[in-house]
């Protein structure tokens, strides 16, 4: 049986931060910087970093108005990605 580790909000924010910049830097490593899908991903990881970091430990509000930026996110990368993908067929049409 695994020990139960008790985390502060910081720490736990501070933790997910250094995994985001790890995150970047690996997509940065293994992937062309100028392809639009790796920027839009490059981006998004940004933009997660800086919002993990702001929040202030145990704010469920401010976690909750996170959430919904980083599903609007999602939302407008996933509309990006198939309008990326569909633009050589319709091109070809």
């Amino acid at each position: 049986m695994e020990p139960s580790v008790t985390m502060t909000g910081t720490a736990v924010a501070v933790d997910s931060v250094t995994q985001l910049k790890i995150a970047h830097g690996l997509v940065s490593e293994h992937f062309d910087p100028d392809e639009p899908l790796t920027r839009a991903a490059l981006h998004l990881i940004d933009c997660a970093a800086d919002v993990v970091g702001q929040l202030p430990a145990g704010d469920l509000d401010a976690a909750r108005e996170a959430l919904g930026s980083a599903r609007a996110a999602v939302i407008s990368a996933t509309y990006a990605v198939r309008r990326i993908h569909d633009f050589p067929r319709t091109e070809q049409e």
